[in-house]
């Protein structure tokens, strides 16, 4: 949930701009191009996008606080492994909070915070977080490149993903 909500907001603030500009334009000619891929394939290159994403934007970030940590997980009672990628400041918040929690009393895994818990806390980091990407990927062209070639694949999928929704 959390990562999904850090890439809405990184996403959406960014994809806003251009889907506005797009829809002020209505004498536009309009051309669809169908690939060869299934919608399977594409949600792939989305992910392999996203982690080479990732690992250039962690390369030339300085500040580690910010960088993003990805591994593989399961959930509890599945054996399937998915990659899952969040902020160490997201880490080092749940952290904190966790040790808050056994601050005096004995340890009850129920009144552990959970990630809905943890939004007041966050929202101001993801702010900052998202400023600092921002800035990254305005300033150096490699991470710029990156971003563009995962905003490009994200379209092409949600795009596709609606088509075959509407054809249903």
């Amino acid at each position: 949930m959390r990562k999904k909500i850090f890439a809405t907001l990184l996403l959406g603030s960014i994809i806003a701009p251009v889907t506005q500009a797009a829809t002020e334009q209505d004498d536009v000619e309009v051309i669809t191009v169908t690939g060869d891929q299934s919608l399977v394939q594409m949600r792939s290159a989305v992910k392999k996008k996203r982690l080479e994403f990732f690992e250039a934007y962690n390369d030339i970030n300085t500040d580690k606080y910010f960088d993003m940590l990805c591994e593989y997980r399961s959930k509890a009672g599945s054996n399937i492994k998915r990659i899952e990628c969040e902020p160490r400041y997201v880490r080092l918040i749940r952290s904190e909070k966790i040790q808050d929690s056994f601050q005096g009393m004995a340890i009850n895994a129920a009144m552990l915070p959970n990630d809905s818990d943890l939004e007041p806390y966050l929202r101001s980091e993801h702010e900052k977080a998202e400023a600092h990407m921002a800035k990254l990927i305005e300033e150096n062209p490699e991470l710029t490149n990156k971003w563009n070639d995962l905003l490009i694949t994200v379209y092409r999928y949600e795009s596709q993903k609606a088509l075959e929704k509407d054809e249903e």
